[in-house]
C-alpha cells in the first residue's frame, strides 16, 4: 500500500505538472484543472481514507496474529490436556480391568463359600442327626444303667440272704460236729464196754 501511494504521488506530481502546463495553455483547460483539483481533493481524502482503514486493517491483523498465538497457545494446552486425559483414561481401564478382575475373584469366592455353606449346613444336619442318636443311646443306656443298677440291688440283697443262710449253716454245722464228737465219744464208751463185757465172759 506504501508503495502504491507513492506511485500515486509522483502521478499526483507529474498530473500538477501538467495541469499548470494546460492552465497557461487555455482557459478552459483551468476549469477542467479545478475539476481535476476537487476530484485530486476526493482522491487524497481516499487515500487518506485508505491510509486510516490500512491502519485499522494492520491493527486488526495484529490482532489476529495475537489471537492466532493465543489459538496455538490453547491447542497446545488442549494437546497437553489431551494427552493427560488419554493417561487418566488408560489408566481408568487399566482399573476397570482390575476391578472386573477382582468382581471375578469374588464371584468365584461366592460360589466356593456356597458350596462350603452348604457343605457345612449338611454336616450341622448330620451333627444334628448325631446328636439325637446319642440322645436315644444315652435315654437307652440310662435304662440300662437303671435295670442294671435295680439288678445289683437283687444281687446285693441275694448277697445278703446267702450271708445270712451260710451263718445259719455254719451254726447248723458246728452242732452237727459236736454232735458228732458225741456219737464218737459214744461208740468209744461202747467199745470200751463191749470189750469189758468180753472179758468178763472169758473169764469164768
Amino acid at each position: 500500500m506504501f508503495s502504491k501511494i507513492a506511485s500515486l504521488c509522483e502521478s499526483l506530481s507529474t498530473l500538477l505538472t501538467f495541469i499548470r502546463f494546460l492552465s497557461s495553455v487555455d482557459s478552459p483547460m483551468c476549469t477542467k484543472t479545478i475539476a481535476s483539483c476537487e476530484r485530486l481533493s476526493t482522491l487524497f481524502t481516499s487515500v487518506r481514507f485508505l491510509s486510516s482503514v490500512n491502519s485499522i486493517m494492520f491493527s486488526k491483523t495484529r490482532a489476529l496474529c495475537k489471537g492466532l498465538s493465543t489459538l496455538f497457545t490453547f491447542i497446545r494446552f488442549l494437546s497437553s490436556v489431551d494427552s493427560l486425559m488419554y493417561r487418566k483414561t488408560v489408566a481408568s481401564c487399566e482399573s476397570f480391568s482390575t476391578l472386573f478382575t477382582c468382581i471375578r475373584f469374588l464371584s468365584s469366592v461366592d460360589s466356593l463359600m456356597c458350596t462350603k455353606t452348604i457343605a457345612s449346613c449338611e454336616s450341622l444336619s448330620t451333627l444334628y442327626t448325631f446328636i439325637r442318636f446319642l440322645t436315644s443311646v444315652d435315654s437307652m443306656m440310662f435304662s440300662k444303667s437303671r435295670a442294671l443298677c435295680e439288678g445289683l440291688s437283687t444281687l446285693f440283697t441275694f448277697i445278703r440272704f446267702l450271708s445270712s443262710v451260710d451263718s445259719l449253716m455254719y451254726r447248723k454245722t458246728v452242732a452237727s460236729c459236736e454232735s458228732l464228737s458225741t456219737l464218737f465219744t459214744y461208740i468209744r464208751f461202747l467199745s470200751s464196754v463191749d470189750s469189758l463185757m468180753y472179758i468178763k465172759t472169758i473169764s469164768p
